[in-house]
């Protein structure tokens, strides 16, 4: 059988029989040595092409082109690391992650598209999609908040006799509210987790009960934090004081978990799934605990009347 040879190059169209030497690349690209050394290049495979875009700030062929990820903060093209953060399908490159300010929500960097938002005690930053979801005013937020209110004697089964007052507040008063609170507790009280960032505290003085929520937090993860101290709320109902922190956040956890499933909010159900924290780690025995012996056994250990 006769072997068939490349007769023109496949970039300038040149007849190879009267160059007399040519270059095959591992794809099957034939070019003469003169397009070898003149043609540009992709950028990412390295390959000699005619054809070549310029896109994100590099020269990409066709085939490059379809495959190369964005930083979606930039828009460069991500040829070498991209990275990720979270769950978040979004790739981002180094100088973005280094340069830019971070979101407080998702730590996502900011583009021009995200939010510097000043506030009396500090500015609050936003990137773009999660101020593209964030729960804007407390109009936004009360039918979110009232609808979850009515939902908890279904999903996952508290009643609450009256629905605490809902503020939203920057970060800084939510950090400043959590110390008082912690100066206020007797030797030997438990008190709240040593997070500097928290997102929501339930406060309660008397019969009064106030709940306190970062302001511009996404839907899906105000929806969490409000069944989250809403937990705290039915606690309080109860007349719980003083349990372990495993015990009291996961169970807030676990209620937020059930309401989020409720809502057809997977995707921050599974979040708080993938907790490795002591929240996380109440949840999961919370969870357990359900499977093997029901809900009924969670609202005893919850009330302190079954060891976790």
């Amino acid at each position: 059988m006769s072997r068939r040879y490349p007769r023109f190059c496949h970039l300038c169209g040149t007849p190879l029989a009267l160059v007399g030497r040519y270059l095959i690349y591992p794809n099957g690209l034939v070019i003469c040595p003169a397009c070898e050394g003149t043609a540009p290049r992709c950028q990412r495979c390295g390959l000699p092409g005619r054809h070549l875009e310029q896109v994100g700030g590099a020269l990409l062929c066709p085939t490059c082109r379809a495959q190369v990820a964005f930083c979606a903060c930039c828009g460069r093209a991500l040829l070498e690391a991209a990275y990720v953060i979270g769950d978040s399908p979004l790739r981002y490159c180094q100088r973005c992650l280094e340069e830019r300010p971070r979101c407080d929500v998702c730590q996502a960097p900011l583009n021009e598209q995200g939010r510097l938002l000043p506030g009396r005690h500090g500015e609050s930053r936003r990137c773009a999609a999660c101020w593209a979801e964030a729960v804007h005013s407390p109009d936004e937020a009360a039918p979110l908040y009232q609808r979850i209110f009515l939902l908890l004697p279904q999903e996952p089964g508290l009643t609450l006799p009256a629905l605490p007052r809902l503020h939203l507040c920057e970060r800084a008063l939510l950090q400043e509210l959590h110390q008082q609170r912690q100066s206020s507790l007797q030797p030997g009280e438990e008190g709240g987790v040593g997070d500097p960032h928290l997102l929501g505290i339930f406060l309660q003085q008397g019969r009064e009960q106030d709940i306190y929520i970062e302001h511009y937090l996404p839907r899906d993860l105000f929806q969490a934090v409000v069944a989250h101290e809403l937990a705290h709320a039915w606690q309080a109902w109860q007349g719980l004081e003083g349990l372990p922190l495993v015990v009291g956040e996961g169970f807030a956890e676990w209620t937020a978990y059930h309401v989020l499933q409720a809502l057809g909010e997977e995707r921050m159900a599974r979040r708080l799934l993938r907790r490795r924290d002591l929240y996380g780690q109440g949840l999961q025995r919370f969870l357990t605990l359900e499977q093997q012996q029901g809900r009924a056994a969670v609202l005893a250990a919850a009330r302190g009347s079954l060891p976790l």
